[in-house]
């Protein structure tokens, strides 16, 4: 890599805010094989494989917990319990638990004693403590177990459970058989008492549920009497409990009864039964819905011959069953249609769109359908178990379910998949693929129902309201991946996928097409499973390998899943850590930013010679490149083609920096803008000959600082535009690198520029000819209908924006909001995502990088926003969060006046850690200022910033005619009448 492509790296990192526009495209060829080397002479020597095996070696990689902040408050009752028998052997049990609870580090919690069955009512009423735990005798809690749940409770003080990861003791004091559980999972919990003892409840909590004793069975009616949610249960995810060898429990009738009467409780009707050691729950909703059941086949006779007269021994009320068959009408094909027997009535369509797309396929098969669910099947499946239907079509109407589908086995009994998970390969996999379903793994018995992140459509059923409402399959995958979407989708609206553990279906995959994926939906997958392969699969543990779908111990030596993608597409990765000076990237970057005089005056002099108003038909648009086209400006630059090609019919060509790699870009574009679908993409080199190469159009159109100079000097473009969406020099302090981003602002290019203020800047400071637009907010994904506000006492939630970049002024934000906690405490909660940039001992939550259409969900969830970005654009952040209903606090800039009233819309606040911490301060404490603020702020966006296609509308005038359309010149804040 040369030290240019380098020094691109370094000033835009790939999960940076410009380094979402900007990706040092120059070396996109090189890839990762070296990953996947294996006994090839004179490469490194293989390895065993992704993830260890070995329970001491991964703990022996374990860094040290993070120690809790001073001045924690919380406090722990620790109840012991004791069975009584074989008086001197427990006696010594509760002697080595109660040691255990005495070493805790930084904490003074209280140890209780009680005999197995004690009635909690007689304990806990006078207990003055903030949360309780229940332990075995003979368990040991690790000396920083405590002081870890109390810090995941100071980091969010909603949460009514903290569960933690947990060993079991040999006899011999050996730590084997670890547990790693996953995020609150409820339907995990139906089954079994997937926490054990490993958790620490509220103390108000346990006290109000009645009836509850000290052993499993009541310890389990508790966690189902909590009215648990995925805000109120945290995870620790590390192992913080061992308990004595034992085996295992079974469930008993007994507790299936209990778990029929807690679902009862909740209004929920249900029959339990106990089935291979767990309960197995069938829900009895007051109406079975209709079904329509779609099945996919290439007219495969052998398939369709095994699971036709499976499916009609399925007892249930009323459903229907299609296949849509692309094998080809025949009329031979027509006769073994007329003279099959199922056994049910079944309607057959044939299929010949070509190319052949699987998600089409279905979905437009199921808007033939009418049943109120709709269940997708495989031809190549088999049922086996006649109720099969029922408890899939009952669990779907559970609360916050999305879709639902069974662990699929194969004809010799081994589990096929037991849900998706993300990360293996770089891509997803099912989960336990080749397992018994007898077996146990690390993250509990194959045979628990499963929470997952997708189910496999090789048996999904969801309701056509919730399929609809995500557009059904997404058809920009052809063969694989769009199961996983429609899984996701269901994640990012706040639902689950469940996976139901027993033998009701069978799956003999890949009986007619193969495994093999398009390589097509390879990229269409990165662009939707990106937040997850970056940040984790929340049903896997980090403490489990990603990369495997049989759970392995996570090493530190594993790739992260992003590499494997990157490597899969042809991609370069690269980590966010800097490499290189400023000063050294300057140096590298000299050529690449380099324009004459002579030039300079080529474009104005094309200007001048291209007069009135001429038709744009076709539009170079040059990029440079780019990892994600969900974001910022590269989503505003595709938007704006977006309207182009559909109101006018603008031929867009996209060029991107550096060497090919078209099918990356293609479909990013796609994934963000399905409508640019067969607009021409391709690359281009900075070199004289390498712009000289590339093709005439009406207008050429700059759209970072590095390519305006590229555009300036390419010839057959009459007319020459620079899309400018920030003040780019701020992005570096006053150096060669200022100076250069500074020069394009003289290179005599038309400015479409992003806001008044950069219209001010490009034509009152810079005398660019120009014209401005206001931005708008996706309203699908920003508004504020449905938000959650906070009850009386309940803690204010702040957002942050973390990302660590100049501009950002990050280091501001963290020291202000790490002030505002440590004088609220638990009566704030402070969420943080943008990059996983935050050091462990921050008191923050941190998302990391999410799907852009779930922080309108998440900011529905926010009180307060703070955004300190100090170039003279806001971002969009802001605008996104005050549409939402937030209040937010953003710097006093007479750069936002076109957006910010101070004291109005948003808490203005002068750029110092005092006054930023006064501003926060004052909307924690100052609830009708806050919920003032958020209204005018939501208000503003709802009159002049929520309709995108009208705020971009003068842009095609200005591209035909811009000497006629442009604004007037304004003068900027900074220069004096």
């Amino acid at each position: 890599m040369s030290h240019a492509q380098r020094a691109l790296g370094r000033l835009f990192p790939p999960q940076s805010g410009p380094g979402r526009v900007l990706r040092a495209g120059k070396d996109a060829a090189r890839t990762f094989r070296s990953e996947l080397r294996r006994d090839v002479p004179g490469a490194e020597p293989a390895d065993r494989g992704p993830g260890l095996t070995d329970y001491a070696e991964w703990r022996a990689q374990q860094p040290p917990l993070e120690p809790l902040p001073a001045g924690q408050t919380t406090t722990f009752l620790v109840i012991v319990e004791t069975s009584g028998s074989g008086e001197e052997e427990e006696a010594a049990r509760v002697a080595a638990t109660e040691a255990s609870i005495a070493a805790q580090v930084a904490l003074e919690p209280r140890a209780l004693v009680l005999r197995t069955g004690t009635p909690l009512r007689e304990v806990l009423p006078d207990v003055p403590e903030d949360f309780v735990l229940f332990v075995k005798s003979g368990s040991v809690l690790d000396p920083h177990a405590l002081e870890q749940v109390a810090k995941e409770h100071r980091v969010d003080p909603v949460r009514r459970v903290i569960a933690f990861d947990s060993d079991r003791l040999t006899a011999r004091g050996d730590r084997v058989s670890p547990l790693f559980r996953p995020v609150w999972s409820p339907e995990i919990m139906l089954g079994v008492n997937y926490f054990g003892r490993a958790f620490a409840i509220r103390v108000q909590d346990a006290r109000s549920a009645s009836g509850i004793t000290l052993d499993d069975h009541g310890i389990w009616r508790l966690l189902l009497r909590s009215e648990l949610s995925d805000a109120s249960v945290g995870r620790v995810p590390h192992v913080l409990l061992s308990v004595p060898v034992e085996p295992a429990a079974p469930a008993t009738p007994e507790d299936a009864a209990m778990v029929a009467r807690a679902l009862s409780d909740r209004g929920e009707a249900a029959t339990a039964e106990v089935d291979a050691g767990i309960v197995r729950v069938r829900f009895d909703p007051e109406h079975w819905p209709t079904v329509s059941i779609v099945i996919p086949t290439r007219h495969s006779r052998a398939n369709l011959e095994r699971l036709l007269p499976s499916l009609a021994t399925t007892d249930y009320p009323a459903f229907d069953v299609t296949v849509v068959d692309n094998g080809g009408e025949t009329e031979e094909n027509e006769a073994w249609y007329a003279g099959f027997d199922a056994g049910v009535p079944i309607r057959h369509v044939w299929w010949t769109e070509e190319p052949f797309n699987y998600s089409r396929v279905n979905t437009v098969t199921a808007r033939s359908t009418s049943g109120e669910v709709l269940v997708f099947l495989n031809d190549d499946t088999e049922i086996v178990d006649a109720g099969w239907l029922r408890e899939l079509v009952g669990m779907l109407h559970r609360e916050g379910v999305g879709t639902v589908g069974f662990q699929l086995r194969t004809g010799e009994g081994l589990v096929q998949h037991g849900g998706v998970m993300i990360g293996p390969g770089g891509f997803a996999a099912n989960l336990f693929a080749g397992m018994r379903p007898e077996e146990d793994s690390l993250i509990g018995p194959v045979r628990w129902y499963r929470d997952t992140l997708a189910v496999t459509a090789a048996c999904v059923g969801i309701r056509r309201d919730l399929f609809e409402e995500v557009g059904g399959f997404d058809e920009r995958f052809q063969l694989t991946g769009s199961d996983v979407v429609l899984g996701l989708d269901q994640i990012i609206r706040g639902r689950r996928n469940v996976v139901i553990p027993f033998d009701a279906v069978r799956h003999f995959e890949s009986l007619t097409r193969g495994a093999h994926a398009p390589r097509a939906d390879s990229f269409a997958s990165y662009w939707r499973y990106q937040p997850w392969l970056a940040g984790g699969d929340p049903y896997i543990s980090p403490n489990v390998c990603r990369l495997v779908e049989v759970p392995r111990f996570a090493s530190v030596d594993d790739p992260p899943p992003l590499k494997l993608t990157m490597a899969g597409l042809g991609r370069p990765w690269k980590s966010d850590a800097q490499q290189s000076t400023i000063s050294e990237d300057a140096t590298a970057l000299l050529p690449l930013a380099t324009i004459t005089a002579e030039e300079v005056d080529r474009v104005v002099e094309t200007h001048a010679a291209t007069v009135g108003r001429r038709e744009v038909r076709t539009i170079n648009w040059l990029l440079p490149g780019f990892d994600l086209p969900f974001f910022g400006g590269v989503n505003t630059t595709l938007r704006i083609a977006d309207k182009l090609a559909r109101e006018h019919g603008v031929l867009n060509r996209f060029l991107v920096n550096g060497h090919p790699a078209n099918e990356f870009y293609e479909s990013a574009i796609v994934a963000a803008f399905p409508g640019l679908a067969g607009s021409e993409v391709g690359n281009y080199y900075g070199t004289d000959e390498g712009l000289a190469a590339v093709p005439p159009a009406d207008a050429a159109i700059a759209t970072f600082w590095l390519t305006a100079r590229d555009v300036a000097k390419l010839s057959g473009t009459p007319r020459k535009f620079y899309l400018i969406q920030d003040y780019e020099p701020s992005f570096y302090p006053a150096s060669t690198m200022f100076a250069m981003t500074e020069q394009t602002y003289r290179l005599g290019l038309y400015g479409i520029c992003n806001t008044r203020s950069m219209h001010d800047i490009y034509a009152g400071g810079y005398g660019g000819t120009a014209t401005y637009f206001e931005p708008a907010v996706d309203r699908e994904i920003f508004h504020g209908e449905g938000r959650t506000e906070p009850a009386p006492g309940d803690p204010v939630t702040i957002f942050a924006y973390a990302r660590d970049h100049f501009r950002n002024c990050w280091e501001l934000v963290y020291a202000a909001l790490s002030e505002i906690k440590r004088r609220y405490g638990d009566r704030v909660r402070i969420v943080a995502a943008g990059a996983k940039y935050l050091p462990p001992s921050a008191d923050f939550i941190d998302l990391g990088l999410l799907d852009y259409r779930a922080t309108g969900r998440l900011y529905r969830e926010t009180d307060i926003g703070i955004t300190l970005q100090i170039s003279r654009h806001p971002s969009y952040l802001p605008l996104e969060l005050m549409a939402s209903g937030v209040a937010m606090v953003v710097p006093d800039s007479p750069w936002f006046r076109w957006l910010f009233e101070p004291g109005v819309n948003a808490r203005t606040s002068m750029m110092t850690y005092e006054e930023v911490v006064a501003a926060l301060d004052e909307l924690v404490r100052d609830a009708e200022t806050r919920k003032r603020i958020a209204a005018a702020g939501e208000a503003t966006i709802d009159e002049r910033h929520s309709d995108w296609d009208a705020a971009l509308d003068g842009i095609y005038e200005f591209l035909s005619d811009p000497e006629g359309n442009a604004v007037p010149t304004a003068a900027p804040p900074w220069v004096a009448p």
